[in-house]
């Protein structure tokens, strides 16, 4: 049984944008995300390399 203090509510549904445009907005803001760290990745393996070589 349900605590008291709170209803039960099955079809409950949250409220947000789903306007083209914020789904726009969002998928761009996680290609650049992905893109960063990508490059932050290969930045520092080139760094890595870079540092192996002077030795």
């Amino acid at each position: 049984m349900p605590p008291a203090s709170q209803p039960q509510q099955k079809n409950k549904k949250v409220m947000g944008d789903k306007s083209p445009k914020a789904n726009q907005k969002k998928s761009g803001q996680k290609q650049s995300k992905t893109s960063s760290a990508s490059a932050k990745k290969n930045a520092a393996v080139a760094a890595k390399s870079a540092a192996g070589k002077k030795k």
